[in-house]
């Protein structure tokens, strides 16, 4: 019998295989890439959740599959997964995001920018983490506005309004954005995220 010389595809999926079981074994599930995650509204997937008071933005869980496109789970076990990977990681995901914290002459707090390029941007809102890391320094409600997939800004509740100016430059990020989300105002508290108006000139 003449033994058949195996696929060198063969070689490399085993070598894939051991790789992905040493992720398993020696730093818990591999990451699958799944985020909860706030989307606008109108893409409306089969599975999704709404938003208290919102009109504009829903929640799913989605992954990003290239050149800015989002796949959507279609089911509960990914949903699962989505919100066990956000409470396990998402100070983590904090940490590694583009940060800017702006003080007022008087070193008070009255800005907080969150800015990167990944299309999954907004799930840092949706997690524990979120609001455990900025309540101390923006008080309970602060102010959330995503007009896009990359760009997220915090205000404290307490200072009463955005100012016009800012106001204007998110309602404008919103309006040319290629992948829009919400021009909704969202308040943050420990039970998640509750819409708490528009954003007005």
């Amino acid at each position: 019998m003449t033994a058949t010389r195996p696929r060198r595809h063969g070689k490399r999926a085993f070598l894939a295989l051991l790789a992905s079981a040493s992720i398993a074994v020696g730093g818990g599930a591999p990451d699958l890439g799944w985020r909860l995650t706030m989307i606008p509204s109108h893409e409306r997937p089969a599975l999704h959740e709404k938003i208290p008071g919102s009109q504009t933005a829903l929640m799913a869980v989605g992954r990003h599959v290239g050149y800015g496109e989002l796949e959507y789970a279609t089911t509960r076990g990914a949903w699962r997964w989505a919100r066990d990977r956000g409470s396990k990681d998402g100070a983590a995901w904090i940490t590694g995001a583009a940060v800017d914290v702006r003080r007022d002459k008087n070193r008070v707090i009255d800005r907080v920018l969150i800015t990167g390029d990944d299309p999954l941007l907004p799930a840092l809102v949706l997690t524990p983490a979120f609001y455990e890391h900025f309540e101390p320094i923006l008080g309970d409600g602060f102010h959330v506005i995503i007009p896009d997939r990359n760009t997220i800004a915090l205000y404290p509740r307490l200072a009463g309004h955005i100012p016009p100016d800012e106001a204007g430059s998110l309602l404008e990020i919103f309006r040319v954005a290629t992948y829009p989300v919400s021009c909704e105002v969202f308040r943050a508290t420990r039970y998640g995220l509750r819409a708490d108006g528009v954003l007005e000139e």
